[in-house]
């Protein structure tokens, strides 16, 4: 059932956090067995080092994180000094990050990058430490929390049961992860006579309509389409991004390639249709958000699948031209009988993975976990959430944290991340109510209508969470050895084969075609991969 999450989120309060709906613990010093953390900490250790991949990078207008609000307030909660680091200006972040892993002796105590996939073999190999006889002492507060969901208490061990990373979590789940999905311009189909279409035919029938009308196609940036597009509406699971968690699924317990199925066959079949009859943009396969915004504007496209940060940016530009409200979020087209298998989603679990190394000795390495533990508290999380109150967030009449003008007034480009560290993903758990405030209402209509496809709460989670690759599997070195030497082809194929398939330089529709394209992904190993990837998600289960 939908809820209204503004009212949900403000009946929350820094004395009745515990009771919200992400179940947050109870206050450190209230924890079992008597363990109690104050902040700050107290310690005679100089400083720690914490690199960070992404996510709470500074601010493109500061120099460094001596001028970032975030980064000094930090600190200053903590009572640790911190030597900052990020990827190079100008380079490629995990290249950036696997160069540092290559010298263990010289990695920073803390680690903020995505190690999930190998994760025994760093902790087997002494790069960072198994934190499992050490957690539920010295981070009482995340330990707490990861009780309260089996999925996060998965995610964040190895297949031995081994604790060690700190992740990212969404407050609400599902419904923060569902971040993208079909929008329309709505004063379109007034004009039209239209009705927010339910069923694929339905949607076809816009695309027809505002072609011949406004001569506008239906357009997508090509990394939002290839994530997941509409491919539910045809059977299928999962969409043509290999290289992402979103190539493979699991249904009935089984792990396979969205792309080597026949609903994803389906799918694309109806694509090429489209695009043969030029209601698709042609230069949707190499569009990306800069591009697609002068279709947006200029009435080339009036139905498209997008994010809800470019959606908030369309309304916004919009408005300005003096059109206001003119995208509107709505529901993932089902087939014509009704039916839906998946759409774009997850569970509210990040693969991001904050690790200790073992550059840290033990004393430093349980200063470690103090120091990430902060955000689990009921003031850390506000803090990673908002920043410091009275200075970048207060309180308002009904108790929910709203930004004060010193941000909202802020023309910069996503002015809260100067003072907080949970917009983009990190060590901590996102509030809802800060993505209430960073996105426009229609923005959060439409993620209303990209989510809730049930009122039926289980039945919602099969079709937005239920088909996904489980963030948290891990594979053993020799998997991961193995899948590094033989997965690497099926990325490029698959993406190929799409661009193949959609534009008709060959035919999805001649079963000789298709049954060489499988043969072809069988010659790239997808057997082999697809074991692994069961064994793997098998361990996963027993945890």
């Amino acid at each position: 059932m939908k809820r209204n999450l503004k009212k949900v989120f403000g009946i929350v309060t820094t004395t009745a956090m515990a009771a919200s709906m992400f179940a947050m613990p109870a206050a450190a010093d209230e924890t079992k067995e008597g363990s109690s953390i104050t902040y700050p900490l107290q310690t005679d250790i100089e400083s720690v080092s914490w690199y960070a991949q992404e996510g709470i990078v500074p601010h493109e207008k500061f120099k460094d994180a001596s001028e970032s609000p975030f980064h000094i307030g930090l600190a200053k909660h903590l009572g640790v000094t911190i030597d900052w680091s990020f990827p190079t200006t100008g380079s490629d972040a995990n290249t950036f990050t696997n160069t540092l892993m290559a010298d263990p002796s010289s990695l920073p105590n803390i680690m903020q990058c995505y190690v999930m996939d190998n994760a025994s073999q760093y902790i087997d190999d002494g790069i960072i430490w198994d934190l499992t006889d050490y957690i539920q002492e010295y981070a009482p507060d995340y330990y707490a929390f990861l009780q309260t969901n089996p999925v996060y208490d998965k995610a964040m061990k190895d297949d031995e049961g081994r604790y060690y990373t700190f992740g990212f979590f969404r407050e609400d789940g599902g419904w923060n992860d569902s971040y993208e999905g079909p929008v329309v311009r709505k004063d379109w189909l007034d004009e039209c006579g239209l009705e927010v279409p339910k069923t694929i035919s339905e949607f076809e029938n816009v695309i027809r309509v505002f072609n011949e009308k406004y001569g506008a196609t239906f357009d997508s940036a090509s990394t939002h389409i290839n994530d997941m597009g509409i491919c539910g509406a045809f059977g299928a699971y999962a969409g043509i991004s290999v290289n992402t968690n979103y190539g493979y699924y699991v249904h009935d317990g089984k792990v396979g390639l969205g792309a080597a199925d026949d609903g994803w066959r389906d799918y694309v079949s109806w694509m090429n249709k489209m695009w043969s009859e030029g209601l698709l943009d042609q230069d949707m396969l190499t569009e990306d958000d800069t591009t697609i915004k002068d279709k947006i504007h200029n009435g080339k496209c009036g139905i498209s699948y997008t994010s809800m940060g470019q959606l908030n940016i369309w309304n916004k530009e919009e408005e300005a031209a003096g059109n206001e409200g003119t995208w509107i979020g709505i529901p993932y087209p089902t087939a014509d009988d009704g039916s839906l298998s998946a759409v774009f989603g997850g569970p509210g679990v990040g693969k991001h993975t904050t690790v200790i190394t073992k550059t840290a000795d033990e004393d430093t390495m349980k200063l470690c976990l103090q120091m990430l533990n902060y955000a689990y508290t009921e003031e850390g999380m506000l803090y990673w959430n908002y920043g410091d109150e009275g200075v970048s967030w207060e309180y308002d009449e009904d108790g929910v944290p709203q930004f004060t003008s010193l941000v909202k007034d802020d023309q910069d480009t996503d002015p809260m991340t100067k003072y907080n560290g949970a917009t983009w993903g990190s060590c901590c758990i996102q509030a809802t109510n800060l993505l209430y405030q960073k996105n426009s209402q229609s923005a959060i209509d439409a993620n209303d209508a990209w989510y809730y496809i049930y009122d039926d709460e289980e039945k919602n989670r099969e079709v937005t969470s239920g088909w996904r690759f489980p963030v948290g599997v891990s594979f053993t070195v020799e998997e991961s050895d193995e899948l590094d030497e033989i997965a690497q082809n099926i990325p490029t194929f698959v993406s190929e084969s799409f661009a193949s398939f959609l534009t008709g330089s060959q035919d999805i529709d001649d079963d000789a075609v298709w049954e060489q394209y499988k043969n072809d992904l069988e010659s790239y190993n997808l057997s082999r991969v697809l074991e692994i990837r069961q064994a793997a998600y098998d361990r996963y289960l027993e945890r």
